[in-house]
């Protein structure tokens, strides 16, 4: 498993989404200087390995392995989407997750995604002669965020790997095989204080569905930031590169402790 550690303090955890990797903090982990921070790279992701599983309790058992490797328990985690997904089902398993931040998650599952997940089955990266033209897709998919060439570049270091005479993004093509999304399932057994955060403008968990998610969790507060679209793969800027945007997570990380 690999991660990035950074700072001292009282810990947090971030586990990113779907596709993602540790470097799309890239922009959080830097303010968030008054704690240690530890953010993975779920299996399939970044510089970790690939397998052939990717089931929910496999990146359950990704997080809670690299606790084990570090010797943490009671830890806060931040998770975005996929990562607040897992950070919450772990917490139902483990009394080691002390408090949670869940990010922009997802609480539905469309036929798309069934669809999606039947042709990722066996899928794998294409490799291509031009690492530039990797940089730039990867660029594309943050849009409306615009990283600096240095921001970009750390990015695509955790993103895009040489194979023979060409390059391709690290990720599985088979994490795209998800299984369906039912966190209504256990979100009731959550037995840790949760902090539910969604934009406004989102289109993975708009208001309604932050709500309805939020109050199936014990005692979560929901937060609805305004103007914040779909975090998704943005989540190097929270969506926006708006200061309040950023200001939002860090406070929010920074109380973790007292959740």
């Amino acid at each position: 498993m690999a991660y990035t550690e950074t700072g001292d303090g009282p810990l947090v955890v971030l586990l990113h989404g779907l596709t993602c990797s540790a470097a799309y903090w890239l922009r959080v982990v830097p303010i968030l200087s008054s704690l240690r921070v530890i953010a993975l790279d779920f299996r399939g992701h970044g510089l970790s390995e690939h397998r052939d599983s990717y089931g929910y309790v496999d990146y359950e058992r990704d997080l809670l392995s690299v606790l084990d490797e570090l010797g943490y328990d009671r830890v806060s985690v931040a998770g975005h989407s996929l990562g607040g997904y897992v950070a919450l089902l772990a917490a139902t398993r483990s009394d080691r997750i002390g408090a949670v931040l869940a990010i922009d998650v997802k609480s539905d599952w469309t036929d798309a995604d069934a669809e999606l997940a039947d042709r990722s089955r066996d899928g794998s990266q294409r490799v291509q002669p031009d690492r530039d033209a990797l940089v730039d897709r990867l660029a594309r998919t943050l849009q409306p965020v615009i990283l600096s060439a240095d921001e970009l570049e750390l990015l695509a270091e955790r993103s895009i790997e040489p194979l023979g005479d060409g390059w391709r993004f690290r990720w599985d093509r088979r994490v795209l095989a998800t299984e369906p999304v039912d966190p209504f399932v256990f979100l009731s057994e959550v037995p840790c204080a949760a902090h539910v955060m969604a934009g406004s403008e989102s289109d993975v968990m708009p208001p309604d569905s932050a709500a309805r998610f939020a109050t199936a969790i014990p005692g979560a507060v929901l937060e609805v930031v305004e103007r914040i679209q779909r975090e998704a793969k943005a989540v190097a800027d929270l969506a926006y590169p708006r200061a309040d945007s950023v200001d939002v997570i860090r406070g929010r990380l920074r109380e973790s402790e007292a959740l």
